[in-house]
């Protein structure tokens, strides 16, 4: 394969974007406006004619050009919509350009031995949404049984018309928002929900008083939880949104993925894991640059 790097204005939009959709791999953190929104100074790296991509984030610290990981992103990786073997992931790898390399691959990656000077596994919950709701359930932990009751009952109720500045604003009112990710959420939220790639939600009590938020993407075959946040410590009315998600998207081809909130949230639906190889070489093995 012909690789090469390819600096952000050089890449072409509509190759990028059918590389994605159609890759069995593809992932909403590969997609050019969620990349253009996260980390402006991204480039590429691209194998023939857009047929395997790498994103690579790049950003300066203290005079220092690298690739990192965006704070809000799990994973990238390399996104392939034909097969490909070690070779092309060694290939598209060592064209990295820069010395210092922080990168998350995706689930479906496999890195070639030898690659990386330091490496770690990043794990997550799943739970896969193609059975309907009844039997989804049989995979809950003990604690559900509340939630649901409450959720059924109507003594906790779930709605989808939250507006940003309010789930920005009760997120920060719980201490539960920095101010590096609230500016990255302030951006990137209405842009998902312009263009119906996410979903806003919230939990209010039987007084009417907010529980709970959270911020949900959506690819082509996957809700991923970014965000979440609760003004209580077992997250009942994160954990009835997380319910009233997959009662609305049961027996669907979606998978719920939960990457960075509380581990107790997703152990509460599934016990079933992805598995990303993190990868890093240079300073990035010893710091976070």
């Amino acid at each position: 394969m012909n690789i090469r790097l390819l600096k952000r204005e050089k890449i072409d939009e509509v190759r990028w974007k059918e590389c994605v959709q159609t890759a069995s791999n593809g992932n909403v953190f590969a997609h050019v406006w969620l990349l253009d929104l996260i980390c402006p100074e991204w480039e590429a790296i691209v194998a023939d004619d857009y047929d395997a991509v790498l994103p690579i984030p790049v950003k300066r610290t203290l005079g220092i050009k690298h690739v990192y990981r965006p704070e809000i992103v799990p994973y990238i990786g390399i996104v392939n919509k034909v097969p490909i073997d070690f070779g092309v992931y060694r290939q598209m790898m060592k064209a990295i350009p820069y010395a210092n390399i922080h990168l998350v691959m995706n689930a479906h990656n496999k890195l070639p031995s030898g690659m990386a000077k330091k490496k770690y596994e990043f794990r997550y919950v799943v739970l896969d949404l193609i059975s309907d709701v009844e039997r989804i359930k049989s995979s809950f932990s003990k604690e559900m049984v509340q939630v649901m009751e409450l959720y059924d009952s109507k003594q906790l109720t779930v709605v989808r018309a939250l507006d940003v500045s309010s789930y920005l604003m009760f997120a920060k009112a719980n201490k539960q928002l920095s101010s590096f990710i609230h500016r990255l959420l302030t951006k990137l939220i209405p842009y998902a929900l312009r263009y119906k790639s996410a979903g806003l939600y919230a939990a209010y009590d039987a007084h009417n008083q907010m529980m709970a938020g959270a911020f949900l993407l959506k690819s082509k075959t996957s809700l991923i939880l970014l965000h979440c946040t609760s003004s209580e410590v077992d997250n009942i009315g994160v954990k009835a949104i997380v319910y009233h998600i997959i009662k609305n998207n049961s027996a669907s081809n979606l998978t719920l993925e939960f990457p960075f909130c509380n581990n107790n949230i997703g152990t509460s639906f599934a016990s079933t894991e992805h598995i990303c190889l993190g990868y890093k070489k240079g300073l990035s093995q010893w710091i976070d640059l």
